[in-house]
C-alpha cells in the first residue's frame, strides 16, 4: 500500500504540473475586457446598446481566431456589469473590474457623467477606457491625456459635441423648413435637467442660434412621466420647433403627450431612430424630425450599417429607440484588437494607447477613416430624418458632415 502511494506521488505531481500549465496556457490565451452599461434604470435603452455590441465584436473577433501577439493567440473574454443608471453602482463595477477580475480594457459608461468618475479608478491602474460619453469634452484637454494626465487611457468614442450639435441642428432646420409656412425662426429645447443634458443642451442651443434662431431652454426633472404643466409652459412660449434633446426613453413618453397638447407645429426627437417610430406606430400631422447617433437602423444610409444591424439584431439585441448608440462602441473593440497586435505585447498600455492615436482605421460607424484627434476624440456624421406627416413609415433622410470649426457662443 505505501509502495502505491509513493510511486503514485511524482505521477500526480507530473499531472498537476501539467494540468497547471495547461491553465497557465489557458489564461495566457485571454484578454479580459469589461463593460459597465445601463441594463436597468432610466438610461436602459442606451446602456444595452454598449453590451449587445460589445458581445457581437468579441463574437466576431475571437470567431476570426483571435489575435496574434509575440506568435501567441489570444481571445477576447467578456465581462458585462449593469450599472443601474446609477453612479455609485458604475463606480463599484468599475473598482470590481479593475481590481478583482483585472480587465485591460473598459468599455462604457454611456449613462450621463458616470464615465468622468470611472475613469478615476481606470486612469491610475492603466486601464484602457471607451466611452460614447460627450460630457467628457468638458474635461479632455492636452494636459489631461498628456501621459501623466488622469484621462491618457481615456477615449471618447463620439464627436466632440460642438460637431455633433451643429451638425443634428443644420439637418434638423434644413429638413423642417420647407414643411412649414415659413422658415422657423423660434425653437424651444426641451432637456432632462441632469449634468449631461446641462452640458449637452448648451452646446446644442449655440449650434441653433448660429443657424438664426431665437431659443428659449426648459428642462424638466429627471424620470420625469407626466410633462404636460411643463409641455403647457412650452406651448404658451410659441415654438416654431420643439427640439426633444438627448433622453430617447423620456422622449418617447413626453412626445406623444405634446401631440395632444398641440404644443408646436413641428417637432424634433433627438436619440430617436426612425425603425422604433416605425414599429411603435408614432404618427403626427406635423413635420416630425429625428436624428441618430450616428447611423440609423431603420433607415440605414449604407449598405456596411444595414449588414452591421442585421448581424447586431440577430444576437437578439432588443431594437430601442437607440439602438444606433452601438455603433459608438463596435468598432472600437476592432481598434483595440489592431493596437495590441501593433504593440506586440499584453503589458504597455502606453503603447497601445500611442497605436491608438496613430491610427487610421475603416469600420461601420463612419464613411471615412475612424481616428482619435490630440484629445482622444473622433468625428463623424450624424444622420437626421424627416418622418412626412400623417406617416409611420415614410422618411427622408440626410446624412450631415461635422463642421470644421465650432459655432460661436453668444
Amino acid at each position: 500500500m505505501r509502495l502505491g502511494i509513493t510511486l503514485g506521488l511524482p505521477l500526480a505531481a507530473a499531472l498537476l504540473s501539467g494540468i497547471a500549465a495547461q491553465t497557465a496556457l489557458a489564461e495566457d490565451g485571454e484578454i479580459k475586457v469589461g463593460v459597465v452599461a445601463a441594463e436597468s434604470g432610466s438610461f436602459v435603452s442606451a446602456g444595452n446598446t454598449i453590451a449587445a455590441a460589445a458581445k457581437l465584436a468579441t463574437q466576431q473577433i475571437n470567431d476570426a481566431g483571435g489575435i496574434k501577439i509575440a506568435g501567441k493567440t489570444y481571445k477576447f473574454k467578456l465581462f458585462i456589469r449593469d450599472d443601474r443608471t446609477n453612479v455609485d453602482t458604475a463606480i463599484a463595477a468599475a473598482r470590481e473590474l479593475v481590481n478583482d477580475v483585472g480587465v485591460s480594457a473598459v468599455w462604457g459608461t454611456e449613462s450621463h457623467d458616470f464615465s468622468v468618475s470611472m475613469a478615476k479608478i481606470t486612469g491610475p491602474a492603466k486601464v484602457l477606457q471607451f466611452t460614447g460619453n460627450s460630457s467628457l469634452g468638458g474635461v479632455l484637454s492636452d494636459q489631461t491625456v498628456a501621459k501623466d494626465g488622469w484621462l491618457h487611457y481615456t477615449f471618447q468614442t463620439e464627436p466632440q459635441e460642438w460637431q455633433r450639435s451643429t451638425s443634428t441642428a443644420k439637418g434638423v432646420l434644413s429638413l423642417v423648413g420647407p414643411q412649414l409656412k415659413t422658415p422657423p425662426k423660434h425653437s424651444v429645447v426641451f432637456v432632462g435637467n441632469d449634468a449631461t443634458g446641462q452640458y449637452l443642451s448648451e452646446n446644442y442651443v449655440t449650434a441653433l442660434k448660429a443657424e438664426g434662431q431665437t431659443v428659449d431652454l426648459v428642462k424638466y426633472p429627471p424620470d420625469t412621466t407626466d410633462f404636460s404643466p411643463l409641455l403647457t409652459r412650452v406651448k404658451s412660449l410659441n415654438p416654431d420647433v420643439v427640439h426633444f434633446w438627448y433622453n430617447g426613453d423620456s422622449t418617447l413618453i413626453a412626445f406623444p403627450q405634446a401631440l395632444k397638447l398641440g404644443v408646436a407645429p413641428s417637432y424634433f426627437l433627438f436619440g430617436v431612430d426612425p425603425g422604433i417610430y416605425k414599429e411603435r406606430g408614432l404618427k403626427a400631422d406635423q413635420p416630425v424630425t429625428m436624428s441618430c447617433v450616428p447611423m440609423c437602423w431603420g433607415s440605414a444610409p449604407f449598405q456596411a450599417v444595414k449588414d452591421y444591424f442585421v448581424k447586431y439584431f440577430a444576437l437578439g439585441a432588443a431594437k430601442g429607440p437607440q439602438s444606433s448608440v452601438s455603433l459608438l462602441y463596435y468598432d472600437y473593440f476592432f481598434m483595440y484588437a489592431k493596437a495590441l497586435e501593433q504593440v506586440g505585447k499584453l503589458d504597455d498600455p502606453d503603447a497601445v494607447v500611442a497605436a491608438l492615436e496613430k491610427m487610421q482605421y475603416q469600420g461601420v460607424v463612419s464613411a471615412v477613416p475612424l481616428s482619435f484627434n490630440n484629445h482622444h476624440q473622433v468625428t463623424f456624421a450624424t444622420e437626421v430624418c424627416l418622418a412626412e406627416p400623417g406617416t409611420s413609415d415614410q422618411f427622408k433622410c440626410a446624412v450631415e458632415a461635422p463642421p470644421a470649426t465650432a459655432p460661436k457662443a453668444d
